[in-house]
């Protein structure tokens, strides 16, 4: 009998099992299935996910390794972390990927296969239909899957969209990880590609592929928020990377984006609230990463529009602490002194009274 006589017979005894069952029934299986299906919730135990990611290359310490390895055998979290990060293929690794690869531990097939071995063994323990992520980890090392293609990830992609912004910086807002370049303000969204520097071109073409691999992966929808963010797309990146922070909350490089996006909307349509919005989500990013020049930044310029002369003031003051020699920090003197002349224009004049006996 053909394949697709086997395919119809499985189909009808599949269809009569269904008409079998209860409307309730169904229902409940249905809904069974589902919650067995449904991605797993990170806990406080989870370790930080760059570092459960470092376990691919072999770049940790074996006992800390270990002590990774160990908890990711149980948690399916961070067997799914593992797993999404070793399917993560695009593009061929460039030259200093390959050079890296090279010097990786796992570049070396014993080593995966050791490695794979022991994601396995952990896993014995644990009933199988609750260990398929780490199967799949194990699955991928052993079938060859090397460092050049797991650094092939939305981290790559993030890397060109901070080179395109330095080429061509299309806002005042810093973005992460992105180096100060000559400000050159875009006349309205959806300008011609050939316009565009070629790095957005190649994250574009990246993001495409890894949204339609990973349409849930909160790294996609970051850099799919952050491209359209840099050009010009402000009402649509807000809604990707509101989602990406729905999914990872507590990712300092989201909450930066986000309120880049909240304050060029605010920009273009004069909106308080949005302005706002900017400055919460920043403040918020500040909050889980005190120092980082960005978020100062970017909150500085945010608490020009929505906060007192003196709160500016103070906020790029404390940006010229971390940095006083960039071209950022230049910028940031410039507006420093603007807001002081605001502030002393702000202040109450004072009249004298003539002097009584």
């Amino acid at each position: 009998m053909g394949k697709g006589n086997s395919a119809a017979e499985s189909f009808v005894r599949m269809s009569m099992k269904i008409g079998d069952m209860s409307g309730g029934d169904l229902i409940e299986r249905l809904q069974a299935g589902a919650q067995a299906h449904r991605r797993p919730q990170k806990t406080r135990q989870c370790p930080d996910e760059d570092r459960l990611r470092l376990l691919l290359p072999g770049q940790l310490e074996p006992e800390e390794a270990d002590k990774l390895l160990t908890h990711a055998a149980e948690c399916d979290w961070c067997g799914t972390v593992l797993r999404e990060a070793a399917q993560d293929l695009t593009d061929p690794p460039t030259g200093e990927e390959e050079e890296l690869a090279g010097k990786a531990r796992l570049a070396d097939p014993l080593h995966r296969r050791e490695f794979a071995d022991r994601i396995v063994i952990r896993r014995k323990r644990v009933p199988i239909m609750q260990w398929w992520p780490a199967w799949g980890l194990a699955a991928a090392l052993v079938g060859g899957v090397s460092y050049q293609q797991w650094l092939l990830s939305a981290a790559r992609t993030e890397g060109l969209l901070s080179q395109a912004y330095t080429k061509r910086r299309p806002m005042e807002m810093r973005v992460p990880k992105a180096e100060w370049g000559q400000l050159r303000i875009q006349m309205g969204a959806g300008s011609s590609s050939s316009h565009e520097p070629q790095e957005l071109l190649d994250a574009k073409a990246n993001i495409s592929r890894g949204i339609d691999a990973h349409p849930d992966d909160p790294k996609w929808l970051k850099v799919e928020g952050e491209a359209d963010l840099l050009e010009g797309r402000e009402g649509v990146a807000i809604e990707e990377l509101e989602r990406a922070r729905s999914l990872r909350p507590g990712d300092v490089t989201i909450l930066v984006d986000l309120g880049v996006a909240y304050y060029q909307k605010a920009a273009k349509a004069d909106d308080p609230e949005s302005y706002s919005l900017a400055y919460e989500r920043l403040s918020e990013g500040l909050r889980l990463k005190p120092k980082d020049p960005t978020l100062l930044f970017d909150q500085a310029l945010a608490a020009e529009h929505i906060q007192t002369p003196s709160v500016a003031e103070a906020a790029w003051e404390a940006y010229l602490k971390v940095d006083s020699t960039t071209g950022f920090a230049n910028d940031a003197q410039a507006h420093l002194e603007n807001a002081k002349k605001n502030f002393n224009n702000s202040r109450p004049t004072q009249t004298t009274q003539p002097l009584t006996h």
